[in-house]
């Protein structure tokens, strides 16, 4: 089984820009520059056929490349964060082309979990316990006006997760070019 999922790299200069904002934030777990990524469709642990035969179907699939904006940051969890990132606009071809990819995925017979696509690029996991929750969430309103600098992805990327002792890396399997309209 593989753990996968697509997603867009991030630029080096925008990683650049994501890793100074997070270094001005009280978090314990930063992710390090080259975990940083924007989540399409999460697919689980897939065996390797599966993720042969889509695959093939993502070789044939088009779509124009949306712009990314990434502006202010934000916390999963409620009263108990787990995640800190920074929030990506979601703009209407954006949010086309993640439905479009999620109906893809479904139409090869990958179980995609119901729920609202919020895109963001993950920072920090925060772990069971937030040190200081009233500092964090005070970093996180004094910095909501952060905004890195708009691009434009060349393709999706199918990318496959590993989960260590030290956190989580990816790599990237295949890339699908996307079409600049």
């Amino acid at each position: 089984m593989i753990r996968a999922f697509l997603g867009f790299d991030i630029p080096t200069h925008i990683g650049a820009q994501l890793l100074l904002q997070s270094r001005k934030l009280p978090v314990d777990r930063p992710q390090p520059p080259e975990n940083y990524h924007l989540t399409l469709v999460f697919l689980g642990d897939q065996p390797r056929h599966v993720l042969e035969e889509l695959d093939m179907a993502l070789e044939r699939f088009h779509a124009p490349a949306p712009m990314i904006r990434i502006a202010g940051l934000g916390l999963f969890g409620g009263a108990k964060p787990h995640n800190l990132h920074v929030a990506v606009a979601p703009d209407p071809m954006l949010m086309d082309l993640q439905a479009r990819l999620e109906r893809l995925c479904r139409s090869h017979d990958i179980d995609i979990p119901r729920r609202k696509f919020t895109p963001h690029v993950t920072l920090a996991y925060l772990g069971r316990a937030v040190q200081d929750r009233a500092v964090l969430e005070t970093a996180v309103v004094r910095d909501m006006g952060f905004a890195a600098d708009p691009f434009t992805p060349e393709a999706i990327a199918l990318f496959r997760g590993h989960q260590g002792k030290r956190g989580n890396s990816y790599d990237v399997i295949a890339r699908y070019p996307l079409s600049n309209m």
